[in-house]
Protein backbone atom coordinates (compact mmCIF):
# COMPACT_ATOMS: atom_id res chain seq x y z
CA UNK A 1 0.00 0.00 0.00
CA UNK A 2 0.99 3.60 -0.63
CA UNK A 3 0.05 6.69 -0.24
CA UNK A 4 0.72 10.02 -2.61
CA UNK A 5 0.57 13.68 -0.66
CA UNK A 6 1.23 17.20 -2.31
CA UNK A 7 2.18 19.48 0.22
CA UNK A 8 3.19 23.40 -0.40
CA UNK A 9 6.73 22.63 -1.04
CA UNK A 10 6.25 19.05 -1.54
CA UNK A 11 5.09 15.82 -2.74
CA UNK A 12 5.40 13.07 -0.41
CA UNK A 13 5.08 9.22 -1.37
CA UNK A 14 4.72 7.08 1.38
CA UNK A 15 4.71 3.22 1.33
CA UNK A 16 3.96 0.76 3.95
CA UNK A 17 5.28 -2.88 4.53
CA UNK A 18 1.90 -4.88 3.77
CA UNK A 19 3.23 -7.64 6.20
CA UNK A 20 4.52 -5.40 9.15
CA UNK A 21 7.98 -5.98 9.20
CA UNK A 22 9.67 -3.23 8.20
CA UNK A 23 8.90 0.67 8.91
CA UNK A 24 7.03 2.88 6.31
CA UNK A 25 9.49 4.50 3.62
CA UNK A 26 8.92 7.94 2.55
CA UNK A 27 9.64 9.51 -0.46
CA UNK A 28 10.28 13.28 -0.26
CA UNK A 29 9.80 15.01 -3.58
CA UNK A 30 11.13 18.89 -3.00
CA UNK A 31 10.00 21.87 -4.96
CA UNK A 32 14.04 22.45 -5.02
CA UNK A 33 14.68 19.14 -7.17
CA UNK A 34 16.29 17.42 -3.88
CA UNK A 35 14.71 13.64 -3.06
CA UNK A 36 14.85 12.55 0.18
CA UNK A 37 14.10 8.94 1.23
CA UNK A 38 13.74 8.47 4.65
CA UNK A 39 12.28 5.47 7.03
CA UNK A 40 11.46 6.20 11.20
CA UNK A 41 14.42 3.82 12.99
CA UNK A 42 12.64 2.86 16.39
CA UNK A 43 16.28 1.68 17.79
CA UNK A 44 17.38 5.17 17.48
CA UNK A 45 14.16 7.01 18.05
CA UNK A 46 14.76 9.10 14.67
CA UNK A 47 14.32 9.24 11.01
CA UNK A 48 17.20 7.85 8.78
CA UNK A 49 17.82 10.48 5.83
CA UNK A 50 18.88 9.31 2.13
CA UNK A 51 18.97 12.41 0.16
CA UNK A 52 20.05 12.67 -3.65
CA UNK A 53 19.50 14.64 -6.93
CA UNK A 54 16.28 14.21 -8.89
CA UNK A 55 18.26 12.82 -11.63
CA UNK A 56 19.62 10.12 -9.30
CA UNK A 57 15.93 8.95 -8.25
CA UNK A 58 15.13 9.39 -11.78
CA UNK A 59 18.12 6.86 -12.57
CA UNK A 60 16.84 4.85 -10.17
CA UNK A 61 13.17 4.42 -11.37
CA UNK A 62 14.94 3.68 -14.57
CA UNK A 63 17.24 1.30 -13.34
CA UNK A 64 14.12 -1.31 -11.76
CA UNK A 65 13.53 -2.71 -15.09
CA UNK A 66 16.86 -2.51 -17.30
CA UNK A 67 18.85 -5.47 -17.84
CA UNK A 68 22.34 -5.59 -16.26
CA UNK A 69 25.14 -2.61 -17.44
CA UNK A 70 26.26 0.67 -17.34
CA UNK A 71 23.63 3.65 -18.41
CA UNK A 72 23.29 7.23 -18.95
CA UNK A 73 20.11 9.00 -19.37
CA UNK A 74 19.62 12.31 -21.09
CA UNK A 75 16.93 14.51 -20.08
CA UNK A 76 15.17 17.44 -21.79
CA UNK A 77 13.24 19.85 -20.07
CA UNK A 78 9.79 20.30 -21.67
CA UNK A 79 7.84 23.40 -21.88
CA UNK A 80 4.52 23.33 -19.86
CA UNK A 81 2.10 25.56 -22.20
CA UNK A 82 3.33 24.22 -25.63
CA UNK A 83 5.48 21.27 -25.36
CA UNK A 84 8.40 22.33 -26.89
CA UNK A 85 11.88 20.01 -25.57
CA UNK A 86 14.45 22.72 -24.95
CA UNK A 87 18.01 21.38 -23.40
Amino acid sequence: MFTVEFEADASVITTLDQQGRFEDVEVVIADNNVVYLRQFDEELAEYQLLHMSHQQFLDILSAYKSPEGAYQIDFTKRERDNGVSTT
